[in-house]
């Protein structure tokens, strides 16, 4: 237990550092806490598209395509979506655009920013192909079905289907998948100094959405976001790795160690990213804010557990 530990607490650390320095920073007025929406909005626009992109970009069109892993990491990732949106709509009586936000903090993995670091450090590097395409695959359904679902729901007037899928093509967090994935498939080249840039711009991704939780978090009350963040927190946690594990142990022919690395990425907390969303559509800016501050705290716990049965 303590050796799957030490990897879990080297890349848990520098992440609730980022949203520690957030808090303190809104707390004593070193950055204006409505700092945080132009943050979340340049992590929206710029900087988690360049991520998306140099992440598709760098893999091959076979792996791209690795039908069977990425089936488990769908029928997963919308399984527990699934479970997240019932508990909230008819539990809770939520609104449609509450439990589609629910249901994305449910099954929304932090693959991107905590997930290949982590796998890299305890498997090694041939560890983090099968964890970036986790991530493309989890972004891909989860943004592209939570944008519709929004949009939809958020803005109900005639004609709202066409303004949705209009919606996620144009979408910062689409179009630069599809875009990767025609310039793998074409082979085609980009200039090195532009990949570099989109290295640099995408670095920035993970540091400015960690830090603008924290500026949301430190004028909220932390206990009422942790009564409301729970149950998505449980189902991220708990069902959304078991249901991974039953489909990649049991059920589709996966590569062991592939499937090893499908579970660890299933037990990781929620994405700062899903706040992007929140803040954008102005939903449970609270809870989702608290719930990646919470799941990320108790997966130091859950992620070192299912490390150490994994192993």
């Amino acid at each position: 237990m303590g050796a799957a530990l030490e990897p879990v607490l080297a890349a848990v650390f520098p992440v609730f550092g980022l949203v520690a320095c957030g808090v303190l920073a809104g707390r004593f007025g070193l950055v204006h806490q409505s700092s945080s929406q132009a943050l979340n909005q340049f992590v929206y626009a710029f900087a988690l598209p360049a991520m998306l992109f140099v992440a598709v970009y760098r893999g091959s069109l076979d792996e791209i395509l690795s039908g069977m892993f990425l089936l488990a990491v769908i029928g997963a990732t919308l399984g527990t979506a699934l479970a997240g949106y019932m508990i909230s709509h008819f539990m809770k009586n939520a609104t449609s655009a509450e439990s589609t936000l629910r249901a994305l903090n449910a099954s929304f993995a932090n693959t991107g920013y905590l997930g290949i670091p982590l796998v890299t450090v305890a498997y090694g590097e041939r560890a983090a192909l099968p964890a970036a395409l986790a991530t493309v695959a989890t972004n891909i359904v989860s943004f592209a079905l939570a944008i519709v679902c929004l949009e939809l729901f958020v803005n109900p007037r005639p004609g709202a289907l066409r303004r949705a899928l209009g919606g996620v093509l144009r979408s910062p967090l689409i179009w630069p998948i599809a875009l990767a994935v025609a310039c793998v498939a074409l082979e085609i080249r980009v200039p090195s100094p532009l990949e570099r840039f989109a290295t640099l711009l995408a670095a920035a991704a993970g540091p400015c959405a960690l830090f603008a939780i924290g500026l949301f978090v430190s004028q909220l009350s932390m206990r009422a976001g942790i009564a409301a963040a729970w149950p998505s927190t449980t189902l991220k946690l708990v069902v959304h790795p078991a249901l991974m594990a039953l489909l990649a142990f049991y059920l589709v022919p996966i590569d062991p160690f592939w499937a090893k690395i499908g579970v660890v990425c299933a037990s990781l907390p929620l994405g700062a990213t899903a706040f992007v969303l929140a803040q954008r559509y102005k939903l449970l800016e609270a809870e989702t804010s608290t719930g990646a501050v919470l799941s990320t705290a108790v997966s130091v716990v859950t992620v070192s557990f299912v490390m150490a049965v994994l192993h």
